[in-house]
């Protein structure tokens, strides 16, 4: 194989082809910000200066019409390279501005190379003449995996655009991580059927027992496109254990011919036997698999006190307002008095520690803003959640007091070009920082709701929340 192509190399064979614009899709984020590197300082991918000042004139144009901060723009590291050789890297690790700001230069047509992710495959809409796939295969949580027919034709999709061209071109840029046979291999595949993301999750069930009963849940999930689904491969397992079934007796039939009624079944016939009932009784398993996942969800609720054999608690009534996939880690911090009588910096610096990811890089800190005794009861409290493997809840989350510091600091920070400074001296990226501290916004704004039962808490969560979402986390961006 190959030593993986310079980005120069694409951008100069591409455009010596009649082929660009171009989205290079590249399976991870430091790919992208290395090929960005790679091209601010590279000779050849140079824009002619009248180039450099239309693709100027047409960034001040997208700030304008979306009241972006200018300064923002101007000091992100990426815009030397950007306005110097059109060419800009896409991904989650972005500030969601500089990404709007690609996501318009492209569509406007004057970027030559996007670098990205799969999530521009995913998550966006617009085209480009040509799309190079950089790698057959992509790491998940469990290792790298070739990718599925949907995910190749996410993103070979994207070549071709309406009214400018007549065919899109999809290129293999074969490498040590891109093996072009397999990916001729996976062009060939149709796309994975459909699957329902519905099953019943406390934050659900809780919403829905505020004005249903039980039998209602259960008449829906029964009726649910998720239970429909289950139902059709568990047919589907019954046949293939009819087929079993069918050898089975072609081969007995044939060894009491030649053998007489006293034959004993050989180890292969005792095999075909267990794996008959094996496939019966996965079959059986998932046509009440949504039922058993209602069941489970119920039980789990009971325990930690949100119902009363079918109906719902005083508990259940209130935290039945945290629409969220953390209210029963959420609700449990609220019983257990930790946000009692919290300034909204300490109730931001909680909430932060329990909804962050595990394994992104944030602010570090030798002296936490969470104790022990803070960490040692919000990990018993998501403990004691996991601990009932309920549908829905990750068994993967930790308390990351990291991630404390970080909003804080950004409460703290007079501005995000501060705030950026910081970010960049601990390699942590402003996506990653932007996503935590939005989604603790999103959390303290569900505790807003608890006004009725819990007034002193949702004042100091709409207090955290308001200063948390300022610029550029704010509707700041004018989207009409």
């Amino acid at each position: 194989m190959h030593a993986e192509y310079h980005i120069a190399d694409i951008t100069l064979e591409l455009d010596r082809c009649n082929l660009l614009p171009a989205i290079v899709f590249r399976t991870a984020r430091a790919q992208c910000d290395t090929d960005v590197q790679r091209a601010a300082n590279h000779p050849r991918l140079a824009l002619p200066i009248y180039m450099q000042k239309e693709l100027k004139a047409a960034v001040f144009e997208i700030v304008r019409s979306y009241d972006m901060e200018t300064d923002l723009i101007l000091n992100h590291p990426h815009y030397p390279a950007l306005v110097r050789s059109g060419i800009g890297a896409h991904h989650a690790g972005q500030l969601l501005m500089w990404r709007l700001l690609l996501e318009e230069l492209m569509s406007m047509g004057v970027l030559r190379v996007l670098i990205a992710t799969g999530t521009v495959a995913a998550g966006v809409d617009f085209p480009a003449r040509t799309v190079v796939i950089t790698a057959h295969s992509k790491r998940g949580g469990e290792g790298y995996k070739n990718l599925t027919a949907a995910e190749f034709q996410q993103m070979s999709g994207r070549a071709g655009r309406r009214g400018k061209d007549t065919v899109g071109f999809c290129v293999a840029a074969p490498s040590t991580f891109c093996d072009a046979r397999e990916l001729l291999k996976i062009s060939k595949k149709t796309a994975e059927p459909l699957v329902s993301a519905y099953f019943p999750s406390p934050s659900t069930v809780l919403n829905l027992l505020r004005y249903r009963n039980v039998d209602d849940l259960h008449y829906t999930v029964q009726r649910s496109l998720a239970a429909y689904i289950d139902k059709q491969n568990a047919v589907k397992l019954l046949k293939e254990a009819e087929e079993v079934s069918d050898e089975i007796e072609a081969k007995v039939g044939q060894r009491i011919i030649e053998d007489g009624e006293q034959a004993k079944f050989p180890r292969e016939i005792n095999k075909m036997m267990k794996r008959r009932r094996r496939i019966e009784k996965q079959s059986a398993e998932l046509e009440k698999r949504q039922e058993a996942m209602l069941e489970q969800t119920l039980n789990g609720l009971r325990a930690l006190g949100h119902l009363y054999q079918y109906t719902l608690s005083e508990k259940g009534y209130w935290s039945a307002n945290l629409c969220t996939s953390l209210v029963l880690e959420l609700a449990e911090i609220v019983q257990e008095g930790m946000l009692n009588n919290v300034s909204a910096e300490r109730m931001t610096a909680i909430i932060a520690s329990i909804c962050a990811d595990e394994h992104r890089q944030y602010l570090k800190t030798k002296e936490p803003p969470l104790s022990e005794e803070d960490i040692t009861q919000l990990s018993e409290i998501i403990n004691r959640v996991q601990d009932l493997d309920l549908p829905g809840v990750t068994d993967t989350r930790i308390v990351v007091p990291n991630a404390s510091h970080t909003v804080l600091m950004w409460l703290k920070a007079e501005t995000w070009q501060e705030f950026r400074g910081l970010l960049r001296l601990c390699g942590a990226q402003e996506g990653d920082a932007a996503r935590l501290i939005t989604q603790t916004a999103e959390h303290l704004h569900q505790l807003t709701r608890l006004s009725e039962t819990f007034p002193q808490i949702a004042l100091r969560a709409e207090e955290g929340r308001r200063r948390l979402l300022r610029p550029p986390l704010t509707e700041a961006i004018n989207l009409e």
